[in-house]
């Protein structure tokens, strides 16, 4: 299993702490700052800058920053899919068919869908109420059970990655553990998300 702190030292790479109390990891896709805290060496966090996109879209080049910091995935399983399509590496969730996902399927149990399937989770549901009723027809979807089925579905060592509205949601399940927060302001309208990172531990 890779833990938490063998994906900082890949992140890091010689990098070393010596007399510095912070390392600054390097962001090619985003303007901002990401850094680790000597002590709290296994955390992620900083803020980004990145330009919106509208229809409850990724912002332009997310997902492109999660490949260049973290390396790409061969088995992704992308929840609350909206118009994200699948490819050969990538399966799409979503509850609206209209989305034509891979799957259409409720990301808080990701029914008939294996465990330890995928290697990588990313997910981006509603922000409020009003988005989710307004998109997708539902009720806003419980944080915890998204992630609690994504854990399910990931193999151990998997990372995680959760798009959330202005929220430091810090709860999770005890099969993954939180290993950064990054608030991303989004231009031009100045909204803030925040982008939580979990691994699968067991």
């Amino acid at each position: 299993m890779l833990s938490s702190i063998a994906i900082i030292k890949l992140l890091l790479a010689t990098e070393t702490f010596e007399n510095k109390k912070y390392i600054i990891i390097p962001v090619e896709k985003a303007i901002g700052v990401l850094y680790i805290n000597k002590k709290n060496p296994t955390f992620i966090s900083g803020h980004l800058r990145m330009r919106g996109k509208d229809n409850g879209q990724y912002p332009y080049c997310y997902l492109e920053m999660l490949d260049d910091l973290f390396g790409p995935s061969q088995s992704i399983i992308e929840v609350c899919s909206n118009s994200i399509q699948g490819s050969k590496n990538l399966t799409t969730v979503d509850i609206n068919p209209k989305y034509n996902p891979t799957f259409v399927r409720n990301g808080e149990t990701l029914s008939r869908i294996k465990d330890n399937k995928f290697d990588r989770w990313r997910c981006d549901p509603p922000y409020n109420q009003t988005t989710a009723m307004k998109m997708y027809g539902t009720q806003l979807p419980n944080t915890y059970k998204l992630l609690d089925a994504g854990a399910r579905v990931v193999k151990p060592g998997s990372l995680m990655f959760l798009l959330l509205g202005p929220v430091n949601y810090q709860i999770c399940p005890k099969s993954i553990k939180r290993i950064g927060f990054i608030a991303i302001t989004i231009v031009p309208n100045n909204e803030l998300r925040c982008l939580h990172i979990y691994i699968k531990q067991k």
